[in-house]
């Protein structure tokens, strides 16, 4: 490390096992560059951390300005992981920031496997349970966090096998029934009798796109305006009072849950703190140790901490007993042959037949493998590391028989 760039953090030197140059030479890997993921990246970036990922699908809003604090107004439409890191180069110099406009599911392991922590920033439940289940795959640590309103929580999942640390619960552990998204709405609920006061805001959406053949806009006050209305003539007419209010339509419409920057700081401030424990101890060093039991909930309305003593779930899917995947090593120059044989030999009885069998990579749903297309020939030519990645899941759908699922592990 550069002198200049020692002088920056010389108060650190001060702390009890602090080392600067292990935080330089880290990398974390950050999903969601929202609320929670612009402060802890802040933070980690001013911290000295020597390399980040930065993944997000979404662009910038003009509501994302009171609780984002690496966006400023003009920034809107741009995509917040880009915006990000130029913000966060301007903080710290030294940093080495990637970037990626993709679904977690579509990123490369080996991104993942070239960063030390995981960090979740996610306000879907199905991306949290994907996410947990790479970071389980892979042994990496990951520190997961959500608020609502003046509430929030953070939760350090260590997969079983990270040398010198007890393994922990994993987010499927806590949610063994994940609860229903909120944002998925029945096709018939804008066209059928509003069952509760929020309908009245979809219908009203549902006639906007009729009359307008689009989606309504709104940044148009005339847009809002019409949806308002109509949407006070569901509740009137269906009696789902109070009425809605002009500022009401896009947080309803669009499912946003109430925030506040002050939760956010609180939350992020945590889980990076966490960040920076996991990375000393991940390189043998100590600041201290992670939080235990390790789930922590915060009330920002009484000023309380309360810590959850969660369990493991001994059937857990992801990573105890009820785990169902079959594991198999093949070189990543074979053909797709290789798959099935490969997975015959490895499990007696296990009847697989590549000439009636579907191949799907399981967190992109992508098909690798269809025997019954034109195609299949062409792909049978194709090579493993063609088609897939080292350590993919693949499921093998079967006529009249259970799926099987298949970590691929590359033997070169």
């Amino acid at each position: 490390m550069e002198k200049k760039e020692k002088k920056v953090y010389q108060r650190h030197f001060m702390l009890k096992g602090w080392a600067q140059e292990l935080i330089k030479d880290s990398s974390v890997f950050m999903i969601g560059v929202g609320a929670l993921g612009c402060e802890i990246a802040k933070n980690l970036a001013l911290v000295g951390i020597g390399r980040m990922v930065l993944v997000d699908v979404d662009t910038i809003e003009t509501s994302n300005l009171s609780r984002q604090m690496l966006f400023k107004p003009g920034d809107e439409g741009r995509p917040k992981a880009e915006v990000a890191a130029e913000r966060l180069k301007e903080l710290n110099p030294f940093l080495k920031v990637e970037t990626y406009f993709k679904f977690l599911q579509e990123i490369p392991l080996s991104v993942y496997e070239s960063c030390d922590v995981i960090i979740g920033g996610l306000d879907n439940i199905k991306a949290r349970l994907d996410l947990n289940d790479i970071c389980l795959r892979l042994k990496k640590p990951l520190i997961d966090s959500g608020t609502l309103g003046f509430e929030g929580h953070v939760q350090i999942v260590i997969p079983d096998g990270i040398p010198g640390m007890e393994s922990t619960p994993c987010l499927r552990c806590v949610m063994p029934v994940p609860p229903t998204d909120e944002k998925m709405v029945a096709a018939c609920t804008p066209k059928g009798i509003p069952q509760k006061r929020e309908h009245c805001a979809l219908k009203a959406e549902y006639d906007f796109g009729k009359e307008f053949n689009r989606r309504p806009d709104f940044d148009n006050d005339e847009d809002v305006r019409f949806l308002t209305e109509r949407a006070n003539k569901y509740v009137k007419e269906h009696n789902f009072p109070p009425e809605f209010r002009f500022e009401d339509m896009e947080n309803v419409i669009k499912n946003k849950m109430p925030a506040i920057q002050t939760t956010t700081a609180v939350i992020s401030a945590v889980q990076s703190h966490e960040v920076l424990k996991l990375l000393h101890l991940l390189k043998g060093e100590n600041i201290g140790p992670i939080i235990k039991p390790p789930y922590i909930n915060y009330n920002g309305v009484y000023g309380l901490f309360e810590y959850i003593d969660i369990a493991k779930w001994e059937e857990c899917p992801a990573c105890g007993h009820g785990t169902d995947i079959r594991t198999i090593e093949v070189s990543r120059n074979e053909n797709i042959s290789m798959l099935f044989d490969g997975v015959m030999s490895a499990y007696e009885g296990l009847e697989v037949d590549i000439d009636q069998s579907l191949v799907t990579k399981e967190l992109t749903k992508t098909p690798i493998w269809n025997p019954y297309l034109p195609s299949h020939e062409e792909d049978k030519r194709k090579t493993m590391g063609e088609l897939i990645g080292h350590m993919d899941i693949l499921i093998l759908t079967r006529p009249k028989q259970d799926p099987v699922r298949v970590l691929v592990k590359f033997i070169d």
